[in-house]
């Protein structure tokens, strides 16, 4: 301390200038442990992001695929359903020919 009235001496200038720089280096390494853990969870963050993205890529990839096949299976369900009448059709008619019940029809 200072006496009142009275500069502070060197090296009491010094001393508070070391105390400053070394409260100053504390600081400085507690931000950088600061930083270096933001860093390495940014990296994992980047990492996870990454895995991600390619996931949904392969979703995408998948759900096109998927798209296009229900598109294809659409049209064979119309292919199908268009035979399957048909083929009632000729056995309605056959049917029709027996007499119904598919019986040949009596002969008179």
């Amino acid at each position: 301390m200072t006496n009142a009235g009275q500069p502070p001496t060197i090296e009491e200038r010094l001393s508070r200038l070391e105390n400053i720089f070394v409260n100053i280096g504390e600081t400085v390494v507690a931000q950088s442990d600061t930083i270096d853990v933001l860093v390495a969870n940014i990296n994992q963050l980047t990492e996870n992001v990454n895995a991600v993205t390619n996931r949904v890529d392969i979703l995408a990839i998948q759900a096109e695929q998927d798209r296009a096949q229900a598109a294809e299976d659409r049209q064979q369900a119309a292919v199908d359903r268009q035979e399957f009448r048909s083929e009632i059709r000729r056995i309605w008619e056959y049917l029709l020919q027996q007499g119904g019940n598919g019986n040949t029809p009596p002969s008179n």
